[in-house]
């Protein structure tokens, strides 16, 4: 899945790229009281870069739960191997009594 996501990462990084040299005009971006002007290839790659960063951050929640149910269940599962190992033991043991 690592791989396919890095390939998918950087056909969608040419993409951008060839739109944004394509169209590289002037842009005048306006926030609130906020005004620049700029190249339209860097309003695009600071826009792209910008919903990258803000798509990581919405997914960290997620992956810290999902990290902490799989540490969760490791601890379970050497749990039951334990309780698993010990019955296995007594059994054989009980086994060697009763010859």
């Amino acid at each position: 899945m690592n791989q396919l996501s890095l390939i998918g990462f950087l056909i969608l990084a040419m993409i951008v790229a060839i739109f944004s040299i394509q169209n590289s005009g002037e842009a005048v971006v306006k926030f609130i009281w906020w005004q620049l002007q700029s190249s339209l290839v860097v309003v695009i790659l600071i826009s792209t870069a910008l919903g990258a960063i803000m798509a990581i951050f919405l997914s960290l929640p997620g992956t810290f739960r999902l990290r902490m149910r799989m540490r969760e269940q490791a601890q379970r599962i050497a749990e039951l191997e334990q309780q698993l190992q010990q019955r296995e033991t007594k059994h054989t043991k009980d086994l060697s009594e009763t010859r």
